[in-house]
């Protein structure tokens, strides 16, 4: 048995669809089985040892208040790192870490945010769960955003920031770990091969709710709706698509799922059949009145961990083309779409059909109990700590 310290820029969640924290915390557990796990984030929310989190072995957070994260933000733009180091940098949480190295066999650092908190001379396994290679999300949300939008400079410089920043610290640890074949071939040019592993995601499999009636009436979108590609991607359901949808069905309604601010839950909310969740504990009850689960995002890196949400309850999944995952089989699966006519034509499809609704919903499930179980994926992690 390991004493393994992980090491995260956010709280942690035990929900799937809050993606890479609900990826970490299911790591988190798996190796907790024969490991004792401590656990370190930065959060401004209690998180204590019990419920769902009593698994670890011992859960310790730290506080940054928003006066500090801006002053070290602008200390990384001085120093030309890029911004979200300093956003995600806490003086306190480094020297715990520091003075704490020598008790853990394994450091796990969560996303790139937290390599900053490597600490000197430590001897024992130094793993980076990269996750995404953010430089390249970015990437792609520069070419998808207006050069009207200030954002879209402020992205671009954040990515050539990233991008350096990310061969550097990258090649510090003993395993860079990706989910993603596309963003490993890339990796591949700024860290040493031989550091790389490819751990994909697993799903905790649900109970098979979805059932297709006449009666049901949800589009379901999950997500944190604060990341900007999740954000467009319901904005633009919401004005572009369901508006269509609705005059063939009127009381067809998109509902968001995840995290969201509060300004965009009001602008969203202005939206006519657009119902705002935020954050749930269980998706049961919106599953069985839905017909479908989307990921209409343009811009995706990764893998989108929404798609398996939705296929671990059986819930067909209408995904874009650049979200869909070579993981799966197109159209078998998942249904895959080119643009919004195409989105709209398989959504009434899904409404109409029932053969090819429970096709698509019985091969997603069994293909999630059958490649994608917890132990199946992430028994990779045991051969690295």
């Amino acid at each position: 048995m390991q004493k393994i310290l992980i090491v995260s820029p956010k709280a942690i969640s035990s929900q799937n669809f809050e993606g890479a924290q609900g990826r970490i915390f299911d790591i988190a557990k798996f190796l907790s089985k024969k490991n004792k796990i401590d656990f370190v984030c930065i959060s401004n929310d209690v998180l204590e040892k019990k419920g769902n989190l009593s698994f670890f072995n011992k859960i310790v957070v730290f506080q940054i208040s928003f006066i500090s994260r801006i002053f070290n933000i602008i200390i990384c733009i001085l120093k030309l790192q890029p911004m979200q180091k300093g956003f995600f940098f806490s003086k306190k949480m480094c020297n715990f870490i520091s003075e704490n190295k020598d008790n853990y066999d394994t450091i796990i650092f969560h996303t790139i945010r937290s390599a900053q908190y490597l600490p000197d001379e430590f001897y024992g396994k130094k793993i980076l769960e990269m996750t995404d290679l953010l430089s390249y999300n970015y990437n792609q949300i520069i070419k998808e955003t207006s050069f009207m939008n200030p954002l879209k400079y402020l992205y671009f410089l954040e990515k050539m920031l990233l991008r350096r920043y990310e061969k550097k610290v990258s090649n510090l640890f003993d395993k860079v770990v990706f989910i993603s074949d596309k963003e490993l071939s890339i990796a591949k040019t700024i860290i040493e091969k031989n550091k790389i592993i490819n751990i994909g995601n697993a799903v905790n499999i649900k109970k098979k709710i979805f059932k297709h009636k006449s009666k049901n009436y949800k589009i379901l979108f999950v997500g944190n709706i604060n990341y900007l590609p999740n954000k467009l991607a319901c904005y633009d359901f919401s004005k572009n698509i369901l508006p269509k949808l609705n005059e063939h069905l009127p009381n067809l309604e998109f509902n968001i799922v995840g995290k969201i601010n509060i300004f965009d839950k009001f602008f969203l909310s202005f939206f006519a059949n657009v119902m705002i969740h935020g954050s749930v504990n269980k998706l049961d009850k919106l599953i069985k009145n839905s017909i479908c689960g989307i990921c209409n995002l343009k811009t995706a890196t990764g893998i989108q961990s929404k798609i398996f949400t939705y296929m671990s309850y059986g819930l067909p999944a209408l995904v874009s083309k650049n979200s869909f995952p070579k993981s799966l089989v197109k159209n078998k699966e998942a249904i895959v779409y080119k643009n919004n006519n195409q989105l709209i034509y398989y959504i009434l499809k899904l409404i109409n059909n029932k053969k090819i609704s429970n096709k698509i919903s019985n091969n997603a499930f069994n293909t999630l109990k059958n490649k994608f179980k917890l132990s199946r994926i992430y028994c990779n992690y045991s051969k690295i700590i």
